[in-house]
């Protein structure tokens, strides 16, 4: 944003970047070297559909890392343990990708996400760096207890993808591993988008020391918030736990907590009804 004369606040377009240094890495280890030498700050670019956003917001970077020349970064694989996706995987590509067969539930959840043209261009790591709230995959991925895993200018880092919302230095999501013991199953509620979305994943019961049971909650203004309830417990019993201060400007906590324990009643039957 720009201060005009008058004190008001306008939009900054990328029209109005000023030059910076450009960098093509061809391999994660070249990615690395280049954010401990860039000029600061570093800007990381994939698919850009955010990049543009944040220049509107204010970003002026000195420096942009374009990313997709690493091969690596749009594998995804799938085997006993894991299912590993690279961050430079397009929504689209994700969705397509016969790994994702491994979570049942995930494709058709990912592939509600997004228009089409966004589809085809806004990646996984752009959807989790960004760290919008309104953005959609950190609760699909919250709920499944997925692993990020990324470089910074001083070595590798592996963290939980809900920990990624405090994570405080400049980093490159790699990939994300969704662990497999216990045969996830996802839910997503999403049809009361903005006001109130949440994914439930459910895995059996003793087959790991996976919960058997997360769910992640979100607004349009609000990261996830995420519980593992009881198998037994009720909704509302559930959603008693809501934080005090997770209110949206547009729903008190009270209608968050009801609409989510509707919500959530619906989706521990749909899933518990598969074979």
């Amino acid at each position: 944003m720009e201060i005009t004369s008058d004190g008001g606040l306008v939009a900054t377009t990328q029209g109005g970047l000023a030059p910076f240094a450009l960098y093509r890495p061809r391999t994660l280890s070249e990615a690395r070297a280049a954010m401990s030498s860039a000029p600061r700050p570093v800007a990381l670019y994939a698919g850009g559909t955010d990049f543009f956003a944040s220049v509107r917001e204010g970003l002026q970077p000195a420096s942009l890392i374009w990313l997709a020349g690493i091969a690596e970064l749009s594998a995804a694989e799938a085997d006993a343990d894991w299912l590993t996706l690279g961050s430079g995987l397009s929504h689209e590509e994700a969705v397509r990708h016969p790994a994702l067969v491994a979570v049942p539930g995930l494709a058709q959840a990912w592939g509600r996400i997004a228009t089409v043209r966004i589809r085809r261009h806004a990646t996984l790591g752009g959807n989790l760096m960004a760290r919008r709230p309104r953005y959609e995959l950190s609760i699909l991925l919250s709920a499944l207890c997925a692993r990020a895993r990324l470089a910074t200018s001083t070595g590798m880092l592996e963290l939980p993808v809900e920990a990624l919302w405090d994570l405080d230095e400049p980093a490159l999501l790699i990939s994300v591993a969704i662990p497999l013991a216990g045969a996830p199953r996802l839910d997503y509620a999403r049809d009361l988008r903005p006001l109130c979305t949440q994914a439930l994943c459910l895995r059996a019961p003793a087959a790991s020391r996976l919960p058997e049971r997360r769910l992640a909650v979100a607004t349009e203004h609000l990261r996830p918030w995420i519980t593992e309830p009881a198998p037994g417990a009720a909704p509302e019993e559930v959603f008693a736990a809501l934080p005090s201060d997770f209110a949206d400007p547009a729903a008190g906590r009270g209608w968050l907590a009801r609409a989510g324990a509707a919500q959530y009643e619906r989706q521990r039957a749909r899933l518990e009804a598969e074979p």
